[in-house]
């Protein structure tokens, strides 16, 4: 297995998450000045997860959520954009 700082960093400012009936899958994305659309936006990395880690990874980020706003403030909400995106 990699060493930790092996492992590649990826900027994403956007997600696009849909699911299955058997897995979730998480669509990294980069939205740029070049590109206003989600859709236009490319697929930086794709990672599938089985609905027990995705729940686990829905209760982690709450979690970690919580204990940022405790240290440094409320985070704003994103703009609202209707088609179940999380930018």
């Amino acid at each position: 297995m990699p060493r930790e700082e092996e492992f590649p960093v990826v900027y994403a400012n956007l997600a696009k998450i849909t699911h299955s009936p058997f897995e979730f899958l998480v669509d990294f994305k980069r939205l740029g000045p070049e590109s206003r659309e989600m859709e236009g936006a490319p697929t930086l990395v794709r990672i599938v997860l089985h609905p027990i880690i995705a729940k686990g990874l829905r209760d982690a980020l709450a979690h970690n959520v919580r204990t940022y706003e405790e240290q440094y403030g409320e985070i704003p909400a994103p703009p609202k954009g209707g088609d179940g995106s999380a930018h």
